[in-house]
């Protein structure tokens, strides 16, 4: 926004926007630029968007829905949640360094699951006195770091303080331009508040600067990629997230069915390849790398365990994606015949033509068969250990929880799994219904991003999964008030077994037979230090405070009626729902 767009006689036919203040043309650029929701926890800093909000009826400006998030992690999570539904970046705005700083485990999920975020947080005013917004209360000077921005440096692609109003818009623009540009994340943007205090005349809005296409492999790499595929007895196509872009779905089925390749999920986090497709080989590793002589390990950043399993010496491995390397994750080196760097939709339509010159469905047919039969033998697996599960009494337990949530979840309800369902024994055939933690694993992602994941799709049923601990730490009361204040009727399905199983489990693995291990007996406890939960608060109350349903659930027989009366809850009541399971 040039100081001459504030003055002066507009083009004709030009759009002139009657903003009064650069946070008013701020936020009406948002709009502009397909920001539909503005997260905020607000501050002193936000003076002037607050008084852009309350002169809105006034002024006519058609700015972002404001969201009020009443903690920074809710703000960060809802935002990442909307775009994982909508693919569409949001916006977020924080109370100056402090608000900032209680946000960077939400930054760090969304940087390593590649989200585009306007992630934004005011500034201490830059001078003591003498303009509109000066430091006028005892936090200005307090408040103020020397490099606010590098605390998320590392976790953004981009950081930046605006200067002065007259270039905001080439600011904005450039902001989202580089979180939208593959491999897609986070930039932070820091608003003096003297700056969005400044006055202007009128904001006239510039075309916005497009979009950087994504990427497109090499084709001489994709005609290498083909031909091994082509030459394969067991190729199969391992991803963790390339059903982050729900198009690509559809796409990889054409192309297993057309090619005879079969599909493996590493940790997935979303829905990669309908979960009872014949050639849906699971998602155990050692089994695939048994049997595989080509592998191409797509949008997965840990494709395995070195400790615990790797390919065949003479397998083909690949590896593919908008950022292949990983490059942010400081030490990651995994055994690479070939790399392509590529978005996931452009990598399959490629490698599908690249096959049909080559000729592979010919012989597809065989290739078909022994890896079906191989899908098959997973699938009886799966089905057997559940029947275990099923055949015996005793106490809740995340198996059995996992299989009640899949007999009564709505198909193309919208599941957020923070670590209690066990998703290769839970059936997800649609694309963009399944979202499982980020492999940052920064607790208390869940519920949040559930609640962003309601926004986006309001139709839809919503139902969060969580452990005790992540939802305590998802900041639970701050939670179910946005519910409420929101009207998302989101159900919550707490895992409540009293600890930290991670912590505990992570333990054994490393000392295993030796005093955790004798632990919990000789201390009549069910968990070693540091991990017990006990006394678990009553979780129910959470929701009950801010207008929700809840009801604690003990027994096994109990849960599939208790799930249904939930979901009847938020459908028909429209209202948010939480189930405390208690669980071994």
């Amino acid at each position: 926004m040039g100081q001459d767009q504030a003055k002066g006689t507009p083009a004709a036919g030009q759009e002139v926007i009657p903003a009064l203040s650069v946070g008013e043309a701020y936020l009406a650029l948002l709009k502009k630029r397909g920001i539909e929701y503005f997260y905020v926890g607000a501050g002193t800093d936000t003076v002037s968007i607050v008084e852009a909000y309350a002169r809105a009826g006034e002024s006519g400006i058609d700015f972002p829905t404001p969201v009020l998030c009443t903690h920074e992690n809710l703000a960060v999570g809802m935002a990442h949640g909307y775009y994982m539904i909508s693919q569409k970046p949001q916006a977020v705005m924080l109370h100056v360094s402090v608000g900032a700083a209680n946000a960077v485990c939400g930054i760090m999920n969304a940087a390593r699951s590649q989200v585009p975020m306007l992630f934004t947080a005011g500034r201490t005013p830059l001078f003591q006195d003498g303009r509109r917004g000066s430091r006028n209360g005892e936090i200005h000077w307090a408040q103020e770091m020397l490099d606010q921005g590098g605390m998320v440096r590392e976790l953004v692609k981009w950081d930046y303080e605006l200067r002065d109003g007259c270039n905001m818009e080439q600011v904005l623009d450039r902001a989202i331009g580089i979180s939208m540009a593959e491999p897609r994340g986070p930039v932070y943007l820091m608003l003096p508040r003297e700056i969005l205090a400044q006055e202007i005349d009128g904001f006239r809005p510039s075309k916005p600067i497009a979009i950087p296409a994504p990427p497109h492999p090499d084709v001489l790499a994709v005609r290498e990629l083909a031909r091994r595929f082509a030459a394969a007895r067991h190729p199969v196509i391992v991803s963790t997230a390339s059903g982050s872009d729900p198009s690509t779905v559809d796409l990889l089925v054409n192309l297993a069915e057309r090619f005879g390749i079969g599909v493996a999920e590493a940790k997935s986090r979303h829905v990669n390849f309908p979960s009872s497709h014949a050639l849906h080989l699971g998602h155990d590793m050692d089994a695939v790398f048994a049997k595989a002589d080509a592998l191409l390990f797509l949008e997965t950043d840990v494709p395995w365990i070195p400790g615990k399993t790797r390919p065949r010496e003479e397998a083909f491995v690949s590896h593919a994606g908008t950022d292949p390397l990983f490059n942010r994750y400081a030490m990651r080196s995994f055994r690479s015949d070939l790399t392509l760097t590529a978005n996931a939709r452009a990598l399959i339509e490629a490698l599908h033509a690249a096959l049909e010159e080559e000729g592979a469905a010919r012989t597809a047919a065989a290739r078909r068969a022994e890896l079906e039969a191989s899908a098959a033998a997973v699938r009886q697996a799966a089905q057997a250990a559940m029947q275990r599960v099923l055949a015996k009494d005793g106490p809740i337990t995340k198996l059995f929880l996992t299989h009640c949530l899949d007999q009564v979840r709505p198909q193309d309800a919208i599941l957020v799994n923070e670590y209690s369902a066990i998703r290769p024994q839970m059936t997800f055939d649609v694309a963009g219904t399944y979202f499982g933690n980020p492999s940052a694993a920064g607790l208390g992602w869940g519920l949040p991003a559930a609640l962003g994941a309601q926004q986006a799709a309001p139709d839809k049923t919503v139902i969060c999964v969580v452990g005790d601990g992540a939802y305590i730490f998802a900041n639970p009361a701050a939670c179910h008030h946005a519910a409420a204040a929101h009207k998302l009727p989101v159900l919550t399905v707490v895992f409540n077994n009293a600890r930290w199983e991670a912590v505990y489990r992570s333990t054994l693995t490393v000392y295993p037979d030796t005093h955790t291990a004798r632990y919990a007996e000789e201390h009549a406890s069910r968990t070693g230090p540091l991990s017990s939960l006990e006394p678990v608060p009553d979780f129910e109350k959470y929701a009950e405070a801010s207008g929700g349903w809840s009801e604690r659930v003990t027994r096994r027989d109990e849960l599939i009626p208790a799930l249904r009366r939930a979901l009847d809850v938020v459908t028909r009541e429209r209202r948010h729902a939480l189930l405390n399971v208690i669980g071994a």
